[in-house]
């Protein structure tokens, strides 16, 4: 089965109350989406996985960051078991990016910890990961050698691998087998540079990346578009239509 999700980081600015947050969910539902992806805080998550059972949708994942795992790592094994969520992911910030070794043995300490209860690890990427340190040492490419190939998977992101550089079909690639979500996020040209755009509104090259992630067997994608020029479940709305044809569900 192919799950298309909304990462909920789109519509965040509709989560401001309990009335909001059941609104939000239910037209995000009424789009077509069978998942979502939770993000930020314990607290924020909380709050939206229970609106997201209610509703019915199923919960793919959850995105943070690696401290708040840390610190809180039994309040989120035990939400994630909750709401039978299957895979815990985290992002990084430049700073952290600097001191790869530190930061590569973090991950692979609770990616083990992760899966020894029960859950997939993900590490979802930016575009700063590909910025050429000082050393000469580009973090993606360490973080690609040094996360445990056995606990660690990758949780790709179009647009930010584009942003960085990077061939997004190669990536995928060459994560064959780890990579358990995709975030889908579109890329436009303006006079003051690239932003977010709708999927299918952008120029990243939809058809062949879902080719390239049907051949690698990638079932989970999660819709994100960080800035919305309009409504953005009017955004969700426009890019649900353009994945859903290409994933032929």
């Amino acid at each position: 089965m192919k799950y298309i999700g909304a990462q909920l980081y789109t519509v965040r600015e509709k989560l401001t109350s309990s009335d909001e947050i059941k609104t939000t969910l239910a037209e995000i539902k009424n789009i077509g989406y069978n998942s979502v992806q939770l993000f930020g805080s314990i607290d924020l998550a909380s709050s939206h996985a229970k609106a997201a059972k209610e509703e019915g949708l199923t919960i793919l994942g959850v995105l943070t960051d690696l401290s708040e795992c840390e610190l809180k790592s039994k309040e989120w094994f035990d939400l994630c078991k909750e709401y039978n969520i299957k895979d815990i992911g985290v992002s990084s910030n430049f700073s952290e990016c600097q001191d790869t070794k530190a930061y590569i043995k973090r991950v692979n300490m609770f990616a083990t910890e992760a899966n020894d209860k029960g859950f997939t690890f993900s590490y979802h990427n930016h575009g700063h990961e590909f910025i050429k340190l000082d050393s000469g040492e580009i973090p993606m490419f360490s973080f690609l050698e040094g996360f445990e190939t056995e606990t660690v998977n990758f949780m790709p992101d179009t647009y930010w691998l584009h942003d960085g550089g990077y061939d997004v079909r190669h990536f995928l690639e060459q994560t064959n087998g780890r990579v358990k979500i995709l975030h889908l996020k579109d890329m436009k040209r303006t006079e003051e540079g690239h932003t977010f755009a709708e999927l299918g509104n952008g120029n990243l090259y939809f058809e062949g990346i879902i080719n390239t992630a049907m051949n690698c067997d990638i079932t989970n994608f999660i819709v994100e578009q960080d800035i919305c020029e309009g409504d953005a479940i009017e955004s969700l709305k426009q890019s649900y239509k353009f994945i859903k044809s290409l994933l032929e569900v």
